[in-house]
């Protein structure tokens, strides 16, 4: 009886493993988000004159990205429409189709409305598929996108950055990556002063945290994800973790009883 217990119970246990991994595929990097997926961040600082005063009148335009009508206390919202691991684009410097990971998004720009109504425009964001195929001395827009590949500080690691680029990976769950810009380094001569940036990421590639100091570590801009996202990316992996050690238990029972 006991060897049929664990074998029940060893069943379980790689059934759980196979379900865990099931998202490695060939390809050295990933796409770690679905379809459906949801995201909501909250702009806890902003300080828009001094915001002007760095980056121009435009610095929260149309096409601005994380910036776009960007107002203390409002809140964004992105939502996965697709995603395309095989994208291709055709690039007439090198006159020849470069491959992309691609996720289509519904946004819905920063607002402070409760409702979120109707999604304001759909809004891809790419990557190449081979970090090394990005131009050197990159400058990411924003500093920080605001979605990466899979893992993380590997596709990090292949592209040649900026020079003032760090990546903290001490944590498992979350990467940290720090950006100090220097007066003028931007497109446009900006920023009008020295800048530096701090974002953080979960393990799907989405951006949690983005900070932006300038000397004396005074925060002009701090985003967040909003807190109920949290949570459900706590409790999903212990509820998953409940939902097994049940299903043993129920096993075990039956073992017994049988």
């Amino acid at each position: 009886m006991k060897i049929k217990l664990l074998l029940l119970i060893s069943i379980v246990f790689i059934g759980f493993i196979v379900i865990t991994t099931s998202n490695v595929v060939a390809s050295n990097y990933d796409i770690g988000v679905d379809e459906g997926d949801s995201f909501t961040w909250k702009c806890n600082i902003c300080d828009e004159k001094k915001m002007e005063d760095l980056f121009g009148k435009n610095w929260n335009s149309n096409g601005t990205g994380l910036f776009e009508e960007l107002k203390r206390g409002n809140r964004m919202r992105l939502t996965v429409k697709d995603t395309d691991k095989d994208l291709r684009i055709y690039n007439p410097k090198s006159q020849k189709n470069e491959e992309f990971f691609s996720v289509t998004f519904k946004k819905w720009i920063w607002t402070n409305d409760d409702k979120w109504g109707d999604y304001d425009y759909k809004d891809q964001i790419t990557h190449y598929s081979d970090p090394k195929d990005y131009s050197d001395d990159l400058i990411f827009p924003n500093s920080a996108p605001i979605w990466l590949p899979l893992p993380l500080d590997d596709y990090l690691k292949e592209i040649d950055l900026y020079e003032g680029y760090s990546i903290d990976t001490r944590s498992r769950t979350i990467l940290a990556i720090s950006c100090e810009i220097e007066k003028y380094d931007l497109k446009g001569d900006y920023p009008t002063e020295y800048i530096k940036i701090h974002a953080t990421y979960n393990d799907q590639g989405i951006l949690k945290s983005y900070k932006l100091y300038i000397e004396n570590h005074q925060i002009i801009v701090e985003i967040v994800i909003d807190n109920h996202q949290i949570i459900v990316e706590f409790f999903i992996p212990i509820i998953f973790v409940i939902f097994y050690i049940g299903i043993i238990y129920l096993i075990y029972k039956k073992v017994l009883i049988g």
